[in-house]
């Protein structure tokens, strides 16, 4: 097997136009799309677009009526109470913020929908949503008492965000964050303007801020594309070894082997062994020199890799599986057809539900889910999740597709490959 694995990797090496194909122009595409495309991670708001759920646990109402029993008993004169009051539910918290998100500036980014803690948390679980915001309880009276009257802590916006939509995500909490810093500098200009004895050393009261439940920083174009070109390039490599077999067999090659006594499963093995370790290679060339040139990822960090070899040496073997299965078929058919439609067509198909060229988030669930089930889409999805999380709990999913998918490829190979009397 060793010979015949030799044998591949020379004959690759020797084929200029493969190499090109393999190395070359995946490269090319990452630094294409890192930078032509990097609006589609950062700025456009048809990709962006997102549904968000409110989870309403204040009672503005209520909250006015005992931030107007805190003034009562503060000693304040009726004039002074009747017109902070009257400041007050202008500039109620609550009331601006859901306005914000009800702005037609925002309409065509963010949709708002009002729910219960229950339904919101099953929304999320279910991808339904991308961020569930809650309004904690206290939140008008609290507000209302740290910007008007400079007492209390304040009060904080809850945020949890979903770990598979970190994008939209993030976008939303980068709104949440400007409306939050806005409200607390016009409340400390207010109350300075207000002629209030603050220290000048004293830093100006703060309202509060977005406490961040869930989140995951956000992936950068060039390491989206790096691992998107690099999954569906990696197709590519089933289909050039396959094409090698059907040379072979064309050039009698694959019958001198047999006559020399070698089971045709020795050399099937020899194949997708060919096809994992020159997948592999692939991967660890493009990753280097992506993060070299473009910076995608960071080579020193020690914590990183482990989880991408993982997933690397995952997807090499079931692309050896699926050179297996290529060349099963292409022997038992005695016609390369199904490997040139392969690599011409199903390849960019399934570069495309994977989500290769583009997040696949704003596309139907069950696109989505027919992506996760090809060999590139889970492992892409596996990339993503490593890369945001760095917890191997959570490749559990992806990999055990890729798993299945292995294990099936291997099967249906045995299954049709010609034994000797068959080629």
């Amino acid at each position: 097997m060793y010979a015949f694995l030799k044998k591949d990797i020379l004959i690759l090496i020797r084929d200029r136009t493969e190499l090109a194909v393999l190395l070359t122009m995946p490269f090319i595409l990452i630094a294409i799309l890192g930078f032509a495309l990097s609006g589609v991670l950062s700025g456009n708001a048809e990709v962006l677009s997102m549904e968000v759920a409110v989870v309403l646990e204040d009672d503005e109402q209520q909250g006015l009526v005992r931030f107007e029993e805190e003034l009562e008993g503060s000693g304040m004169p009726l004039d002074a109470r009747n017109g902070i009051m009257e400041a007050a539910e202008e500039t109620s918290t609550s009331s601006m913020l859901q306005e914000i998100l009800r702005d037609e500036s925002l309409s065509g980014l963010v949709t708002a929908s009002e729910m219960n803690e229950a339904a919101a948390e099953q929304a999320l679980e279910e991808e339904e949503v991308v961020a569930i915001l809650t309004i904690p309880e206290g939140f008008t009276f609290n507000t209302l008492q740290k910007m008007i009257l400079d007492a209390g802590g304040g009060s904080e916006l809850q945020l949890t965000i979903s770990d598979h939509s970190a994008t939209q995500a993030e976008v939303f909490q980068n709104i949440l964050e400007e409306f939050v810093w806005s409200l607390n500098f016009e409340s400390a200009v207010a109350s300075a303007a207000g002629g209030q004895e603050v220290a000048s050393e004293t830093v100006q009261p703060q309202l509060g801020g977005v406490e961040s439940v869930s989140a995951v920083e956000p992936i950068s174009s060039f390491q989206y594309y790096t691992i998107g070109m690099a999954v569906m390039f990696a197709l590519f490599v089933g289909a050039t070894i396959s094409g090698m077999a059907f040379v072979e067999k064309q050039q009698f090659v694959f019958n001198r082997i047999l006559l020399s006594n070698r089971h045709p499963f020795v050399y099937l093995g020899g194949k997708a062994i060919s096809a994992t370790l020159v997948t592999f290679l692939q991967f660890c060339i493009l990753f280097l020199l992506s993060s070299l040139i473009f910076g995608a990822f960071d080579l020193t960090d020690l914590a990183f890799w482990p989880g991408m070899l993982l997933i690397v040496l995952s997807l090499a073997v079931c692309v050896g599986a699926l050179a297996a299965f290529l060349i099963a078929l292409t022997m038992r058919f005695n016609n390369d057809t199904i490997t040139t439609v392969f690599a011409g067509g199903v390849v960019t198909v399934f570069a495309f539900l994977g989500g290769s060229f583009t997040p696949t988030e704003g596309l139907p669930v069950f696109v989505q889910e027919l992506g996760g089930w090809t060999p590139n889409g889970a492992a892409m999805n596996a990339f993503l999740l490593w890369v945001q999380n760095l917890e191997l709990v959570m490749l559990w999913e992806p990999l055990s597709r890729l798993l299945l998918i292995t294990i099936l490829l291997l099967v249906l190979s045995l299954l049709i490959f010609p034994r000797k009397g068959e080629a």
